[in-house]
């Protein structure tokens, strides 16, 4: 093979090897945009998820009048209350399973979803008529689930919005607002209600401290009127850390 054809075929050769790059480069960022696109549909699908499903659940939305569970409880014996808090996307039922697991990843249907639902702590009255209780749900954007407690953490937000209601059946407690924090996860004061009830120093002295926007003639309502008042306590997951939660402490007359 004469030099000029070695020169013709080793051109050929890298021409061919650059299609062959350029090919590659096409697949992979059409394959990375594939991606990205699959990416957003399930991103969406899981929060359009609980969306669906607090539409559904809202036709089944207890009267206030005289609140009546029944369909709610044919549907799953586990729901014990309905939540609504004025100014947030938070107007749902809260159900308690036989552990703090059970509804991690359920919803109020019985199927796995990633949001979970919104559940009293196993070890909390059912009734409401404890002097704490505990409840938790996923933080999740687009105001699904509890994605909307951090907003508490807003001083504008305190000033205009402080109440809500909880339903059960044949009751409704007007919940008005007490403070909103951030705590740790293995927080005993706030994440072990049979060790700590509202009237105790301990927690007293907590919501003092670690309470922002306290409304301290509630708190001494706690501590004067035990047997009268209770705490409802609402805790989701933090954006900022992992042991981080956000906790709204709410209360309402026992009647």
């Amino acid at each position: 093979m004469t030099e000029k054809n070695k020169q013709s075929m080793g051109s050929i050769l890298l021409k061919l090897l650059n299609r062959l790059l350029d090919g590659a480069v096409l697949l992979t960022l059409l394959v990375t945009a594939l991606y990205c696109v699959y990416c957003i549909w399930d991103n969406n699908t899981i929060y359009d998820a609980p969306l669906k499903l607090q539409q559904e659940l809202r036709k089944q939305r207890p009267k206030e009048e005289s609140p009546s569970f029944e369909e709610l409880q044919r549907l799953n014996p586990d729901v014990a209350a309905w939540l609504t808090l004025e100014g947030t996307g938070i107007d749902d039922p809260i159900v308690q399973g036989e552990d703090n697991l059970e509804y991690l990843n359920k919803n109020v249907y019985g199927e796995y979803a990633l949001a979970g639902s919104i559940f009293l702590d196993s070890r909390c009255d059912r009734t409401f008529q404890g002097a704490y209780q505990l409840v938790y749900g996923h933080h999740m954007e687009k105001h699904r689930m509890f994605g909307d407690l951090d907003r508490y953490l807003e001083e504008d937000f305190v000033e205009e919005h402080t109440t809500g209601t909880l339903m059960v059946p044949g009751k409704i407690y007007p919940l008005t607002f007490l403070a909103a924090m951030k705590v740790d996860a293995a927080d005993s004061c706030i994440f072990e209600p049979q060790d700590c009830g509202p009237d105790s120093d301990v927690f007293q002295q907590t919501v003092l401290t670690k309470g922002q926007y306290v409304r301290k003639e509630l708190l001494e309502k706690l501590s004067e009127e035990p047997d009268s008042w209770a705490v409802l306590a609402l805790s989701t997951c933090s954006s900022e850390k992992e042991e981080e939660r956000i906790v709204v402490l709410m209360v309402y007359e026992r009647k």
